[in-house]
């Protein structure tokens, strides 16, 4: 197998890991894990990801979100985007001595679309980025480990 190094991240934690041969009859593979991220914003405001949406305006005859709302709003979005640098940043360092390999990003919708481009200008063109926008970021190494065998990021 290739180098393969898979980062779990949501708005509040990222975890990075890479990918071992395992000698076990039972599975192949194994996930490491090589670095824990937690956004320290999203620690001091009490919430992870969800605590964001909790103040949205959704209610459509109440009217449009009030100013206050929508500069929050904007203020989480730039603690989520220098979220994002951190964990680019650390997954570029993670596969940086790699001549080739693959790097899985595997977050959020929102956090997935604020790193996309970061990280596809800071890898190396013989690493390959693959992406899919899910929040597993609250599951156990071994419900990863099962979940990726199923879909194919572990083959």
């Amino acid at each position: 197998m290739i180098n393969t190094c898979i980062v779990v991240a949501d708005g509040a934690r990222a975890r990075l890991f890479t990918v071992a041969e395992d000698a076990s009859p039972r599975r192949k593979y194994r996930l490491e894990e090589a670095a824990n991220l937690v956004n320290p914003d999203v620690e001091a405001r009490g919430g992870g990801s969800d605590g964001a949406k909790s103040d949205r305006n959704t209610n459509r005859q109440a009217g449009p979100m009030h100013p206050i709302g929508a500069q929050r709003e904007r203020h989480r979005l730039e603690q989520e985007r220098r979220f994002g640098a951190q964990i680019v940043e650390q997954a570029v360092a993670l596969v940086g001595s790699w001549s080739e390999g693959r790097l899985v990003l595997i977050a959020d919708p929102r956090l997935l679309g604020l790193m996309r481009e970061r990280l596809r200008r800071a890898l190396k063109s013989e690493i390959r980025l693959q992406e899919l926008a899910k929040d597993y970021s609250g599951l156990s190494v071994s419900e990863l480990e099962r979940l990726f065998v199923e879909q194919g990021v572990l083959a």
